[in-house]
């Protein structure tokens, strides 16, 4: 099972900015990103300055198991 550590903290932008979500990574593949945007949730490689999305799901459990079934 993979393991998520936190990049970033959820926060509050001000008002008419409202809020952005927290940002994991990948614990041992620190160049994968699990974010939510909008309704989903994304899983992006962000190697070589890149933003390749590898998969998509419903809820951050849904793309951790995504993740564990391509990277095993």
């Amino acid at each position: 099972m993979l393991k998520l550590t936190k990049k970033s903290a959820a926060q509050w932008n001000g008002n008419g900015f409202g809020s952005s979500t927290a940002e994991w990574v990948v614990k041992g593949h620190e160049n994968i990103e699990v974010f939510q945007l909008g309704l989903y949730w994304i899983a992006a490689d962000t190697a070589h300055g890149m933003n390749r999305k590898i998969c998509r799901g419903d809820t951050k459990a849904d793309v951790v198991a995504q993740l564990t079934a391509e990277l095993a």
